[in-house]
């Protein structure tokens, strides 16, 4: 169910104000974050609990990587945008299990879902999946 409070988000200058405050915390574990979600995006969302869904998985993504580069992107689908997070670590899943559900309540609520995809020989992409809104 969809919140009542939502405002149109230009998704990426959104998403440099939150990696603005990890970036000391990343260059400190030598890896860089790297913004690449199209400038043209904007999505309606509850600006509070978007940056709870998105601070989660970067703040766990920083906390999990060590000398990588992590990538910030996103897809345009016709049924809505994905915010993927590449490179996260290998031991984010286990890392991000004690919070998981509590940022899966808060991306349900804004209409979204998240997917986490392992695999021994690319790390981790965890992906925001958030739906169009009807008008």
């Amino acid at each position: 169910m969809a919140t009542d409070l939502t405002t149109t988000i230009s998704l990426h200058r959104f998403v440099d104000e939150l990696m603005a405050g990890l970036l000391p915390r990343a260059v400190s574990r030598k890896s860089i974050i790297i913004n690449q979600i199209d400038r043209d995006i904007e999505v309606s969302s509850d600006e509070n609990l978007l940056a709870f869904v998105l601070w989660n998985l970067l703040d766990r993504t920083v906390d999990c990587t060590q000398s990588e580069c992590i990538h910030i992107e996103s897809v345009r689908m016709d049924e809505g945008t994905m915010i993927r997070v590449r490179n996260a670590g290998v031991y984010f899943y286990r890392s991000c299990a004690d919070c998981f559900r509590q940022v899966q309540d808060a991306a349900e609520k804004i209409g979204g879902t998240l997917s986490i995809d392992y695999s021994r020989d690319t790390n981790t992409t965890i992906a925001l999946t958030l739906q169009n809104r009807a008008a």
